[in-house]
């Protein structure tokens, strides 16, 4: 993303040459065909023009009005007003309306606008109002409003408003609004707000993040919501747990304490044949002291016979657990369990791979080939928190 502030650089170092001075004259209207041809000739620099029509190429002293240009608009001072350009807009001071080009739009110094521009925007200093792009937006100061890209938007200070992309959100500072994004938002300071996209980071967080990989230092308010969340200073614990249907569980968790991951893997057995469990769960914990708590998770598990079985068996469990903590990192546990297992077999023929203790519904279906069944049970375990 550097590449767009040396592109932005190199724009305005071709009128870099040109003594830059407080522009203090103003004319009604000029029209150039090609710098300096024109109406004002080589003292076009010297001019601030209210209405200015450049067929190919103009390079003016400011702008207050209203600016068009066949290809390329370039203004030494400040602009204020629009500018049409078919390729690309140059300004080499602050840049205050609407901006549009074909290509791109390049400010060096801060800007209050709306700018859209078929391929790029660059902002070299602060930035209120919207930025609209085919690839990319960048800002380097504070930005307050809207980011829209096909690509990737980069801010390099305090971010207050919204980024969307169809790739990359990234910004260094402080972050207050929403980031959503295709691939990936991150956030180099504090996140105030949220994140949506396949991977989140941001350092400390009151809000929430949404995808398939979070990654934070610390949740100070909210929680993250994905596939893995991992937060540096958040919850992590490993619990070995025994049940009435799988006998042991190791059961790994990741997130915050109000929202965590759970990651299982289990043992059972009926008769002689043995099981493997593998699943899922999200699940929150709630303190009520220093000694004792509560949890409240779900989970399902994908039950693997010995030989591998393309057929349904899922147990679903919804666990309420009373925990009482044995000093700062290991809790024991215990409490009831609500049950639900799919099992696809053979009704009249076959036996479900888990030894269901009992069943308070059990309902058949697809015409006899597999069964729902329903039970109350409860489990026991460790945990040690880390």
């Amino acid at each position: 993303m550097k590449k767009l502030f040396i592109l932005g650089a190199i724009a305005l170092t071709s009128i870099s040459s040109f003594a830059q001075e407080d522009t203090v004259l103003t004319r009604a209207t000029q029209v150039s065909f090609f710098y300096p041809l024109g109406t004002n000739g080589v003292d076009a620099t010297k001019y601030t023009n209210n209405f200015s029509f450049n067929v190919l190429y103009g390079l003016n002293g400011g702008l207050n009005g209203v600016e068009f240009g066949g290809l390329v608009n370039s203004n030494l001072g400040a602009v204020r007003g629009a500018q049409f350009a078919g390729i690309a807009n140059v300004n080499g001071s602050t840049a205050h309306g609407f901006i549009g080009a074909g290509i791109a739009n390049v400010v060096k110094d801060s800007s209050n606008s709306i700018t859209g521009a078929g391929i790029a925007n660059v902002c070299g200093g602060n930035f209120v109002g919207l930025q609209m792009a085919g690839i990319a937006n960048a800002v380097k100061g504070d930005f307050l409003g809207g980011q829209m890209s096909g690509i990737a938007n980069l801010t390099h200070g305090q971010f207050k408003g919204a980024q969307l992309s169809g790739i990359a959100n990234v910004n260094t500072g402080d972050f207050t609004g929403l980031q959503g994004s295709g691939i990936t938002n991150f956030v180099g300071g504090d996140l105030q707000g949220g994140q949506i996209g396949l991977i989140n980071r941001a350092r400390k967080i009151k809000g929430f993040q949404v995808g398939l990989i979070n990654v934070a230092n610390d949740f100070e308010n909210g929680v993250p919501l994905g596939l893995i969340s991992y937060v540096k200073n958040g919850y992590h614990a490993i619990e070995l747990a025994g049940g009435d249907a799988v006998y042991g569980n190791l059961n790994f968790k990741l997130g915050v304490e109000k929202l965590y991951n759970i990651y299982k893997i289990g043992f059972a057995a009926n008769g002689s044949e043995q099981y493997f469990t593998y699943g899922l769960g999200l699940g929150t914990k709630l303190n009520f002291s220093e000694k004792f708590g509560l949890s409240v998770e779900g989970s399902a598990s994908h039950i693997v016979h010995q030989n591998f079985n393309p057929r349904l068996d899922l147990l679903n469990k919804l666990d309420v657990n009373f925990r009482y903590a044995l000093g700062d990192h290991f809790d024991l546990f215990a409490g009831p369990s609500f049950n639900v297992y799919l099992s696809q077999h053979d009704s009249e023929t076959e036996t479900s791979a888990l030894n269901v203790p009992y069943s308070l519904f059990t309902h058949n279906w697809g015409n006899g080939e597999g069964q729902t069944y329903m039970w109350l049970g409860a489990n026991a375990g460790i945990c040690v928190n880390f």
